[in-house]
Formats: C-alpha cells, structure tokens, sequence
C-alpha cells in the first residue's frame, strides 16, 4: 500500500500492547492532537479545491453547502492556510451584521484600521482587498448572516470583484433564495459525506499514518469497515471522534490495535438520546 500523503506528518512512536494509564492516554492524547493538526486529502476534497481554483481565476461568487461533520470547515481553513496571503477565510457569528463580518475580514487581513461604522467599513474594505493582492473571501457559517450583511457583501463584490464564497448547511440556500440573492452567488459545490472508496481510502491513511498502532486494525476491512461506514455515514467529523475514543479504549484494556467490540460498542452510543432505564426495560 502506497504511503498516503498528509499536509503535516507529526511522527507517533509506537507503544508497546501493554501500557500503564499514563501511557495509554498519553497515546491518545497524541493521536487526537494528530487529527486536530493533520489534514487528509480526501477526493471529495481535491475535487473541492479544484473548484476553489476555478472561481478565482473566473472571479466569480459561489457557494460550498453539506451537511454537518463532513468537514466543509476542516477543508476550507486548510486551503487558506496554504495561501493566507491571497485568501482571507472568517467564521460568522450568530446574527452576524455588516459591520461585525467587515470588521472580521479586515483583521484577518491585517488592515490597520479594523474597526469603525458600517457605512466605513465596505468602502475600505472594497480599496483594500484588491491593493492586499487578495483573491478569493471565504465566508464560513454564512448561515449566520443577517440579511443586511449578505447584501452587502454583493455590493462588496460588485465594488471590488474579489469572489466570495459563503459555506454552510441547505439553510444557506433558503436565506439567499428568500433573499434574492441565489443568483449572486450562483455557483454550487455540493460538499456531501465521503463515497464508499474515498471513505475506504481515508481509513487506510488513518491506520497508516495517524493511528501508527502496534498491531494492524483493518480499519478499511471487514466488519470494522461496516460500522464505521454504518455509524458514521461517512461523515468525518464523527469519524475522528469515535476512532479517537475507541483508541484510548482498546489500548486501556490492554490491545495493540483498534478492538472490533470496543469500537461497535462506542459506534453505537455515539449520538444516540438517552433512554430512561424503565423505558428500556418496557421496550425488551
């Protein structure tokens, strides 16, 4: 199996099966700031950044929209950091104003003047963008933004032609429909759960080079691969937060590798509503 190719490749040593309680954390400890730091380039992805491309060389306005935990998010903040100096990349807040999201992208942009009224802000922004040789404005939890804030930063556009693409859930399509704004930022990618082999890809890239236990999981085979795809419904986010625990798990009850009933049992809590005990009881 060829070597998969991470942004960062922070080097894990690898314990052996049997560790003490500090050493099983620690192990963890290790692995989850490895997820936290590392990117895995998936196809969904490259085909994503792709398109990235496309809008900055054709200056055009778009949109990402998916679910939640399939890392829209993770995607977006890795392809401004491979080139802050030409992206600026913010989070809306909830009930974001024009004021609040101008100000947001001018600090990340080091403007020396972040602050001030709105009626100031678009204008400055609109001189700055162009004269800082930026490109592309990403916009995540757009679906935050007032309706006073998205119509300005159409005008924005129109004033500057540096493309902005606004990321969020199907939500996001409603609020610019409702707006009559779906058409100025016309141009969809549908950033959807992982399909079946990129899903089986990222598994492997996962034992391979993030996990880096003793003993192989056969995270990509097998039953192993059935719950997670069935847990997860290949959604990332999810993904990392339950192999992360079930990792910490399977190395305290003293395996070298991720355990196959550790892991479903885990798998099967996860996001899952309480039930009260009697309620249990009556349903058996």
């Amino acid at each position: 199996m060829a070597r998969s190719q991470l942004a960062n490749q922070p080097i894990v040593e690898v314990l052996a099966p049997q560790l003490d309680l500090n050493a099983q954390i620690a192990k963890a400890i290790d692995i989850e700031e490895i997820f936290r730091n590392c990117f895995i380039t998936t196809d969904r992805v490259s085909e994503c950044f792709r398109w990235l491309d496309e809008l900055r060389i054709l200056k055009q306005c778009g949109r990402i929209i998916g679910p939640r935990n399939v890392g829209k998010s993770r995607a977006a903040l890795h392809y401004r950091d491979e080139d802050k100096k030409r992206i600026s990349y913010v989070k809306a807040w909830s009930a974001s104003s024009s004021k609040r999201i101008f100000s947001q992208i001018l600090k990340d942009i080091n403007h020396a003047a972040p602050t001030g009224k709105r009626q100031d802000l678009r204008p400055r922004l609109a001189g700055s963008l162009e004269l800082f040789g930026l490109e592309l404005v990403i916009i995540d939890n757009a679906d935050n933004l007032q309706k006073e804030a998205l119509i300005d930063l159409k005008q924005l556009f129109e004033e500057c032609h540096v493309p902005i693409v606004l990321i969020g859930g199907k939500e996001l399509d409603n609020i610019l429909q409702d707006c009559d704004l779906l058409t100025n930022f016309p141009t969809l990618y549908e950033f959807e759960r992982l399909e079946y082999d990129d899903f089986r890809k990222t598994l492997s890239t996962i034992e391979l080079d993030i996990l880096s236990l003793p003993e192989s999981s056969h995270l990509a085979e097998g039953n192993i691969f059935e719950i997670l795809a069935v847990s997860t419904s290949g959604r990332m986010g999810i993904l990392v937060k339950i192999l992360t625990k079930a990792v910490l798990h399977s190395l305290k009850n003293g395996f070298g590798r991720v355990d196959e009933s550790i892991l479903e049992k885990i798998a099967s809590r996860y996001g899952t509503k309480y039930v009260p005990l009697e309620n249990r009881n009556r349903n058996e």
